[in-house]
């Protein structure tokens, strides 16, 4: 099950990661909409905010995860979802989760995730846009800039990684490739959103059809000295999905 996986997978002969928040998609039942159901532990109950589009559990090659898809364009209408951390995340504490990037097809359209204050402001934002194949693009304390080599990847696994190395700094790495940014923090952070935007009403943006936004697992851990052994296996299911990857 989910759970033996994730503790082989947190094994380490140098270093162990305590978890303290674990879900992954096939603990939650199908029932349309995502919004209330509250898997795994660690972690508050979703809530999803979704005009002109909507959430759901799907499946993927056996593989279940959470999906977003918007098709409005009005201006600034997205999908998103959201979850509050049981505790705040901590200094040394890393948190962890695993998406594939569908069709985004224009710079218009932006998929991605961020981490929130306990009231909602955006401390930390990650996010893929159309037309950017060659990296991503992140938002944190110092301002917008340029996630240099955290390739697109259509339609494959990328499993990312954010590290509070202090209460004011953190390391961000996307596991399957090593690409890595550090940067600065302001608050602290209690919440995750997974969000599919379409910043201007781009007409091509629509749910099915490959656009829609695939989130799989989420995990929060303590990670002691030394971090680089422990800290590949977060995300519950990385590994097995890191193996998935590479026959999609």
């Amino acid at each position: 099950g989910a759970a033996s996986l994730a503790c082989v997978c947190l094994t380490s002969p140098r270093a162990s990661a305590q978890v303290t928040a674990y879900d992954v998609a096939t603990n939650s039942t199908y029932s349309g909409s995502f919004s209330g159901l509250n898997g795994g532990f660690g972690f508050g109950s979703w809530s999803t905010s979704t005009p002109g589009g909507g959430s759901y559990v799907g499946g993927d090659g056996g593989i279940t995860y959470f999906g977003l898809w918007n098709n409005s364009v009005l201006p600034g209408n997205y999908s998103q979802a959201t979850r509050a951390f049981d505790s705040s995340l901590a200094v040394g504490q890393a948190f962890t989760t695993s998406y594939k990037n569908q069709n985004l097809n224009g710079s218009q359209e932006w998929e991605g995730f961020r981490l929130l204050d306990s009231v909602g402001g955006v401390l930390f934002s990650y996010w893929q846009e159309g037309g950017n194949n060659a990296d991503g693009n992140y938002l944190d304390a110092g301002g917008a800039g340029t996630a240099t080599g955290f390739a697109y990847n259509f339609n494959n696994l990328n499993s990312y990684q954010f590290t509070l190395t202090s209460s004011t700094t953190y390391t961000f790495t996307e596991l399957f490739n090593s690409a890595s940014l550090s940067g600065t923090l302001s608050g602290t952070i209690g919440q995750v959103q997974y969000f599919r935007e379409s910043q201007a009403g781009d007409p091509n943006n629509g749910g099915g059809g490959g656009t829609d936004f695939r989130f799989y697992d989420m995990s929060i851990a303590t990670v002691p000295e030394p971090a680089s052994t422990a800290i590949a296996g977060l995300g519950g299911l990385g590994v097995l999905l890191a193996i998935r990857r590479r026959s999609l």
